[in-house]
């Protein structure tokens, strides 16, 4: 009888059991963050693929807005993607390495002012999970800037 209580005590059956059942619950939430993280770059790089599409399309067929909008809305399979703000054609004049918005034709240099056409596109995200301390966007946005003429 005296080995008995002595078996229980060096007995290690079980232990893996009971280990996995502590770490479990950690491993699925790195799981979940690792999940959120990727659908947010993921989204973000389709957000801005949309947006740079509606840029090129522009570019390619003129300014119009609804065309540029459409071009966005269908540029990727995620379905939320939106032309928001709406596209704006501006007068701009290349200065410094930055377009400055201008009214008038021509830029300080006496060059012409170019069109360009900006564009904006967004989606709403949400993570799988709320997680404290860590703000994840709730809308994901990008713009691209083109010169049409």
């Amino acid at each position: 009888m005296n080995s008995t209580p002595r078996r229980l005590i060096e007995s290690r059956d079980g232990s893996t059991a009971v280990e996995f059942a502590l770490l479990a619950p950690m491993l699925l939430l790195l799981l979940a963050g690792l999940i959120d993280v990727s659908r947010l770059i993921s989204q973000t790089m389709q957000v801005r693929a949309a947006a740079q599409a509606g840029a090129d399309w522009a570019q390619r067929h003129g300014w119009n807005a609804a065309g540029v909008q459409s071009a966005v809305a269908s540029a990727t399979a995620l379905s939320s993607v939106s032309a928001t703000p709406a596209p704006t054609q501006v007068r701009a004049c290349v200065s410094g390495g930055k377009l400055v918005e201008t009214t008038a034709g021509e830029c300080a240099a006496g060059v012409p002012s170019g069109e360009f056409v900006k564009v904006a596109a967004q989606a709403p995200f949400q993570g799988i999970l709320p997680w404290p301390g860590i703000v994840l966007p709730e809308t994901l946005a990008a713009s691209a800037m083109v010169r049409v003429r």
